[in-house]
């Protein structure tokens, strides 16, 4: 409606210009969505398994928690952005790690794009990492406070048995923090979106993120505005995607 009320482009894109625009970068757009979306499934992953291990841990050694617990609220406290360039840098000298390649659907769904050009890397890079680092915390410290949370008749329970402490964590506390994990894992979600894209944009030329950065150099508003939904789009399924697997792995009445 602004869009038709302005009757400006450079101000406000119509649908009709940012479909057209998005038209034109049709094959582009499905790279780097692929080059974007293989990121943040590696760095949730990377982050949901490192928090919620790391968090085991140290919510079971009293010592390493008063130890870590500062250096975590300390790292928290740091914007995410500015460590962006570093993570970049930290993988330009050490080299990436390949996981695996494979050839993306924009080789099947556009005849101009080649086998090679679609070929997508699954790898743990500055990017991949900034992302699990932005979404680290909320799995990390949700996983020390649901072990910290057991109640004291549990613990009782757990004693009269004999339990060892391994036993404990395996019958009792992870149980216990297991609804603080599923519910912290959809933030996860969101804040390894947040993190891979805003790596692409700051510190990248690969990715959709890095797409906005050429658009707006470019002043091309309509491929601005189709990149920004195209992200919320495919954005919004991966989370519903993750929350379904989180609903089918885990207990009934785990995630709310």
């Amino acid at each position: 409606m602004l869009a038709t009320v302005i009757d400006n482009n450079r101000i406000f894109a119509s649908i009709s210009y940012t479909w057209s625009s998005l038209a034109e970068q049709g094959s582009t757009i499905s790279l780097r969505l692929t080059e974007t979306f293989t990121s943040i499934v590696v760095a949730f992953i990377l982050a949901a398994i490192f928090g919620i291990v790391l968090g085991l841990v140290i919510a079971e050694v009293f010592t390493l928690r008063q130890m870590v617990m500062p250096l975590v609220i300390f790292g928290y406290s740091v914007p995410h952005p500015v460590l962006a360039p570093i993570f970049i840098i930290w993988f330009l000298v050490f080299n990436d790690v390949t996981l695996f390649t494979f050839t993306g659907p924009s080789y099947y769904l556009f005849p101009e794009v080649t086998a090679e050009q679609a070929t997508q890397r699954v790898a743990i890079d500055g990017v991949t990492t900034f992302g699990a680092w932005t979404g680290f915390f909320p799995v990390f410290i949700s996983t020390i406070t649901g072990m910290n949370s057991l109640e004291e008749r549990y613990q009782h329970l757990g004693t009269v048995l004999g339990a060892t402490r391994w036993q404990m964590v395996k019958y009792f506390r992870f149980w216990r923090a297991l609804p603080n994990i599923a519910s912290s894992l959809k933030s996860t979600v969101q804040l390894s979106i947040i993190g891979v894209i805003v790596a692409e944009f700051l510190a990248s030329s690969a990715g959709i993120g890095y797409q906005m950065v050429l658009a707006w150099k470019n002043a091309e508003l309509g491929y601005m505005f189709g990149v920004v939904l195209v992200i919320m789009i495919f954005s919004y399924l991966f989370f519903q995607i993750v929350v379904w697997l989180i609903e089918k792995l885990t207990p009934p009445g785990t995630i709310s």
